[in-house]
């Protein structure tokens, strides 16, 4: 019988996000999930796992020094009739309620941010209300009515105003997204220098800025991993081209005498997106979100990521969640029904269900099924069996 998830060491001290409301953002009129230190996203094709996510990286980018506070994350976005909800009613305006703490204290912090704009008008704050340990901090708007102008942005974003929560505001700014596109590790072109890139045009870089000392500690850590998952790999370093430009090299084992090396330019996609992920893992921050971290890998490989992300969590307590279409990483033991959110579509739009709350899945789970057996007839399309034969070409 499959025992309910319980976290550990480092992971009890940490902050997380350990619940999050949403009202008319993307596909959900409304969800509420309860959330533990690993989270995993499933669901058909367009439920909105991604945009779940997003809400997590809306929040980042208001309060991340640098990003246009709310409007900056609005606009990034399309505007608010592109982030609210289609099957939105009379109460159209956008609403998300986070709660951050620890399994002792879940609810150190609660925030919840509502807005909406009218036409060709900025977006305006309708409420924003921040409680530490159940006490306020900020409740807008204020009964002196503040006016719009000051309305468009959230005190979150404003260093007069957020001081007295700056442990907040930074641990929402600490929030990473990451999904390493391999084509935009190799291209030069893309390889920031400074900022952040969730698609891996920083990973080189992230990975130089390290103390040598250090880094090459992790990397080689990293290289016994990447052994078992990669046939013949050896061995790999960090080194700057002639023009000060990092790179990745590998060697690899063969006929030669001595093991034969290569770049990152000629490391299979599904290499390079391990690597980031063995990286990314690895560093100090806050929660980090993963989009379809099994792309490109092996079943074998995503079967053990779930155990793989346990163990990091454990020790650095980083909050991990993820999106996934892969059943090969549901079948892994090490996971729990609390863990594992289920994104369905609805005449209303999508809903979130937790599976420990649904009562199928659990008699299936405690009878020997894994994960994945279980939910597998869940997420199939209704009749999906009829694409095979549909006139697809005309």
């Amino acid at each position: 019988m499959r025992r309910e998830t319980k976290q550990a060491g480092a992971g009890k001290t940490a902050l997380r996000f350990t619940s999050i409301t949403i009202e008319n953002w993307r596909n959900f009129r409304k969800a509420n999930i309860n959330l533990l230190n690993l989270a995993f996203f499933i669901g058909p094709n367009a439920s909105g796992k991604s945009n779940l996510l997003d809400a997590f990286r809306f929040l980042h980018d208001i309060a991340a020094p640098g990003s246009g506070g709310l409007q900056g994350a609005i606009a990034r976005r399309g505007g608010v009739s592109a982030i609210r909800c289609l099957h939105a009613r009379t109460l159209s305006a956008v609403s998300l309620e986070v709660t951050v703490g620890n399994d002792e204290a879940p609810d150190i912090w609660r925030y919840e941010l509502t807005f909406n704009a009218k036409k060709g008008q900025a977006p305006t704050v309708k409420r924003e209300l921040l409680e530490h340990n159940g006490e306020p901090m900020v409740q807008r708007p204020t009964e002196d009515s503040e006016s719009d102008l000051e309305l468009t942005q959230t005190h979150l974003e404003q260093v007069s105003k957020n001081k007295d929560f700056s442990e907040f505001v930074e641990f929402l700014a600490s929030t990473r997204y990451l999904h390493v596109v391999p084509q935009i590790v190799r291209d030069r072109r893309r390889q920031n220098t400074t900022g952040d890139d969730p698609f891996g045009g920083d990973l080189l870089r992230r990975i130089k800025e390290m103390p040598k000392k250090s880094r090459d500690a992790r990397l080689r850590h990293m290289a016994e991993g990447l052994k078992i998952a990669v046939p013949q790999f050896e061995k790999i370093e960090l080194k700057d081209d002639s023009e000060g430009v990092p790179h990745l090299y590998a060697k690899y084992r063969n006929w030669r005498p001595y093991a034969t090396a290569q770049s990152e330019m000629a490391f299979s996609d599904g290499t390079l997106r391990l690597i980031g992920l063995l990286w990314s893992i690895r560093e100090k921050g806050g929660p980090l979100l993963l989009e379809e971290p099994e792309l490109s890998l092996n079943d074998a490989v995503v079967r053990e990521l779930p155990a793989m992300f346990r163990r990091v969590a454990r020790f650095s307590g980083r909050q991990i969640m993820a999106s996934t279409h892969a059943p090969a990483l549901l079948e892994n033991a090490s996971i729990g029904l609390q863990e594992v959110h289920l994104l369905t579509v609805g005449d209303n739009g999508s809903e979130v269900t937790t599976l420990s709350d649904l009562t199928q899945v659990k008699d299936q789970v405690d009878s020997g099924m894994t994960i994945a057996e279980a939910v597998l007839p869940l997420l199939s399309p209704e009749g999906i069996e009829g694409l095979a034969g549909s006139n697809v070409l005309g």
